[in-house]
């Protein structure tokens, strides 16, 4: 979520650009917290518990350091429509993350997950956008969704690399498929029709999120679409594997510096082109 953070800051206009800064830095600070190789896991859960208590302060009018307080102000400045709840939330969602063996048992808490990890950076920029929060949320938070479902896709092998399973338990035993086989980087068909399950789902997700970028006022529509492009090629790319996202080499499923050109321009096209059916909705 951190990287559509820092692209937003350099679409939106200087004073603007100056809060979603903020919310990078912070969302990045959280992550570097979540995914530090080097600490076991009671340091990492310890250091997300002093996170949590860091956010309450700042709210409180009591920041830490000059991050903190970019952030403190950048609540002050949006007060009313820059909620707690979505820092809350992903706060959440990283310490869910902070456990051994991580797991998820269905579709619906993967869901859950995608939500507070990457559907919240969504509610974070909708006031930043100045969108209409009633009719833009839900398409925002099914971008957040989206996006996570296809990153737990395309890093399935590094994510096995440190013991995390994010494919849906109860899935993955209908289709007879083991923890051990996905760390192991053991594909199989069963495997790739999971895979392929929960592709066709974050498919749905983005045409959802694609459909609702009308919601938006100035360069939303174009900044949504441009992620939309991008995520998409990932499951293309997907698509032509057969949906296997397990490599001998433990490397994420990757797609050329080409195709993230492409995407763009497809995102232009889609936005603003008279021909294009989304560029009406």
């Amino acid at each position: 979520h951190a990287p559509i953070l820092l692209f937003a800051s350099k679409l939106l206009p200087p004073a603007t650009a100056k809060d979603a800064s903020a919310l990078y830095a912070w969302c990045r600070r959280l992550d570097e917290i979540t995914d530090d190789v080097n600490a076991d896991l009671v340091t990492i859960q310890q250091r997300l518990a002093e996170w949590d208590d860091r956010f309450d302060a700042l709210c409180d009018g009591r920041p830490v350091d000059g991050m903190d307080a970019a952030l403190a102000q950048c609540l002050q400045r949006n007060e009313g429509v820059l909620t707690e709840q979505p820092f809350q939330d992903m706060i959440a969602g990283m310490k869910s993350d902070a456990v051994d063996g991580r797991t998820v048992e269905n579709i619906d808490e993967l869901e859950v997950y995608a939500y507070r990890v990457a559907g919240t950076v969504g509610l974070m920029l909708l006031p930043l956008l100045e969108a209409d929060m009633d009719r833009a949320r839900v398409p925002a938070i099914a971008l957040g969704k989206a996006i996570q479902l296809i990153n737990i896709l395309r890093d399935a092998a590094p994510d096995a690399a440190l013991g995390r399973v994010y494919l849906p338990q109860d899935m993955l035993a209908s289709e007879n498929v083991s923890n051990e086989d996905i760390l192991n980087l053991q594909s199989s068909d069963g495997y790739r029709r999971v895979v392929r399950k929960v592709a066709d789902r974050a498919g749905e997700l983005l045409a959802e999120a694609e459909i609702g970028k009308s919601t938006l006022p100035g360069l939303g529509p174009l900044f949504v679409q441009i992620i939309v492009e991008l995520y998409r090629g990932y499951l293309i790319k997907l698509k032509q594997l057969d949906y296997d996202n397990l490599n001998a080499e433990g490397e994420r499923v990757k797609i050329s510096t080409l195709q993230k050109i492409a995407a763009s321009g497809n995102a232009i096209y889609a936005t603003y082109s008279p021909f294009s059916e989304t560029s009406a909705k």
